[in-house]
């Protein structure tokens, strides 16, 4: 069995990688799917993850969460024998950094995940305390959101103007694989049974 703890914003990604994951591995894998937006506060991403560890008889587990999310991410997951990815934050987990630097290449963009976009009130108005002041001057410094579209679910045009509306910049989508995602969460799998 593997141990998964994963951001929640990863879910129905997670929900479509991991079998096949398990079917090329041989193993199990087991996710805690944690809230999404700890990263907002280290003290509850912390305290969440130790839990998640705890869950688990405190055993090594892959971590599906950016490098940035916690500035400790290395010193705790050393502390576990755990592990995590390279890559900076969620966006940069699904895209790959290739691909990511050459979108940012364009332009000043927020890349948020298609669960994000679903997840987005709790993640900026529960989560973060933000009401709609708050969204458009923490998004006022970007061109543009970007919706990484993963294919997994629609993405409704109402979704698209609601979070629209809350940061007052445009929406658009940019259709995504999981090639990457997937390739990320073998490499972890892979390394925890090391």
């Amino acid at each position: 069995m593997i141990p998964v703890i994963a951001c929640g914003i990863f879910q129905w990604e997670l929900e479509k990688i991991l079998p096949e994951i398990e079917k090329e591995l041989g193993e199990t894998i087991r996710p805690l799917l944690l809230t999404p937006a700890l990263d907002v506060s280290e003290p509850k991403l912390e305290r969440a993850i130790k839990e998640g560890l705890a869950a688990f008889d405190n055993q090594p587990c892959a971590w599906l969460y950016g490098s940035m999310c916690h500035t400790n991410m290395a010193g705790l997951a050393k502390e576990s024998g755990s592990v995590y990815p390279k890559p900076a934050n969620c966006a940069a987990l699904l895209l790959g950094a290739e691909r990511k630097k050459a979108m940012d290449a364009a332009g000043n963009f927020y890349y948020i995940s298609s669960g994000g976009l679903r997840l987005w009130r709790k993640i900026y108005q529960e989560e973060r305390g933000w009401d709609e002041t708050d969204g458009r001057i923490n998004f006022g410094y970007f061109e543009k959101v970007i919706v990484l579209d993963t294919g997994l679910f629609e993405i409704s045009e109402e979704d698209m103007f609601e979070f629209f509306d809350f940061t007052q910049i445009p929406v658009e989508v940019e259709p995504i694989s999981l090639d990457h995602f997937k390739s990320v969460v073998l490499d972890l799998c892979r390394r925890v049974l090391r």
